[in-house]
């Protein structure tokens, strides 16, 4: 296992960040300060962002004007193979799009270049702050075994179908999770399917129009502190976080996937922007799949492996495409790593099945 701490710095009154990268073999390395980049996901692939074709060379731009972060890189999937584990610990709050990083590499290496998340088992973690200790460990494996609790809006309802493998109950609304989660037997997952906003404060963070600071307040997801969950947020912006000092004159970072990680989730898989509703579909189907076949495999390495199956695209395969075409195809590939997942990279997903696996 490598870990890439990113913490927030300020330049001559500007704000940056810099990186201290530290691997289990005994490597540790401190990069040079940075200036914070505007290539955040939500902003670059949005309505009125940039053609995909551009987030692509930017995202492959940045990176490699990264060359130290590159070469240690690197040389952790020579020491490490496909076994490498990279724990992402962002305290930033900037939005970097760490699983889109173009890892290079040099001639005559064995290993092939691409985005980062598609080739090396990647996972997120923050600082949480929780008067309790309910928080689960970002390294240690844990086991999420049981049902799934879930929520799906009116429409989404085809997500319906891909539960039914399982066991599961539902849930009334994002309202009603509190209630559905404050007690009971253990859970496997609890999934989520709906529409995100993300805003500038907890009134305008919203899970099917129900805010954050509404689940904030009083409630205690004691489910999740009693047995490992997995917790899947499958809605726009839902992993995006709060990380100005706001009301709260801190620099802790807040947001929907920091609360149920917070609250005891073994892991957390959401969203760093607007996902297309057929790529939302798409990719629940997907994991559900791996779930029901691979049980044994981490959700972090199902990750990898899900997005590599779109991550060898580029700007340069499609030249022979028109314009319009090569926007469309290049789509996937950013929705796909809009999917953000924190938790341990050992984590594996064991769900009880339903009377359809039968």
């Amino acid at each position: 296992m490598a870990m890439l701490f990113v913490v927030p710095v300020h330049r001559e009154g500007k704000p940056g960040f810099k990186l201290r990268g530290v691997c289990c073999c005994g490597s540790l390395q401190d990069f040079p300060e940075y200036a914070r980049p505007d290539i955040a996901l939500a902003s670059l692939v949005a309505r009125n962002g940039i053609p995909p074709s551009k987030v692509v060379a930017t995202m492959r731009r940045w990176s490699n004007n990264k060359p130290d972060l590159t070469a240690w890189l690197h040389e952790r999937r020579c020491e490490h193979g496909d076994a490498l584990q990279l724990v992402i610990w962002d305290e930033t709050g900037y939005g970097i799009p760490w699983e889109l990083f173009w890892l290079a590499v040099p001639p005559g290496s064995p290993y092939r270049a691409g985005w980062l998340g598609g080739l090396v088992t990647t996972s997120r973690w923050l600082t949480i702050h929780s008067p309790w200790p309910v928080v689960r460990d970002y390294s240690s494996p844990h086991a999420c075994k049981g049902p799934v609790a879930a929520y799906i809006a009116d429409d989404m309802r085809h997500d319906g179908a891909l539960l039914r493998q399982f066991a599961s109950e539902p849930v009334a609304g994002v309202r009603g999770l509190p209630k559905a989660l404050a007690a009971g037997d253990p859970l496997g997952m609890v999934y989520v399917a709906c529409h995100g906003k993300f805003g500038s404060d907890e009134d305008d963070c919203l899970l099917d129009e129900v805010p954050l600071i509404m689940l904030e307040g009083g409630n205690s997801f004691d489910r999740l502190a009693s047995a490992a969950t997995f917790v899947f947020l499958n809605a726009c912006h839902s992993g995006r976080l709060l990380a100005e000092e706001g009301a709260y004159a801190d620099q802790a970072q807040r947001g929907f996937s920091e609360l149920f990680l917070r609250s005891g989730a073994a892991g957390v898989l959401a969203t760093s922007g607007e996902v297309g509703d057929e790529e939302a579909h798409q990719m629940a189907n997907e994991l559900m799949r791996v779930l029901c076949e691979r049980p044994q495999v981490p959700i972090a390495v199902a990750l990898r492996d899900l997005r590599s199956v779109v991550a060898h695209l580029t700007p340069a395969d499609l030249f022979d495409a028109e314009a319009k075409e090569e926007q469309r195809r290049l789509l996937p590939l950013l929705y796909r790593f809009m999917y953000v997942y924190y938790g341990s990279p050992r984590t594996v997903v064991a769900l009880a099945p339903g009377e359809e696996s039968t």
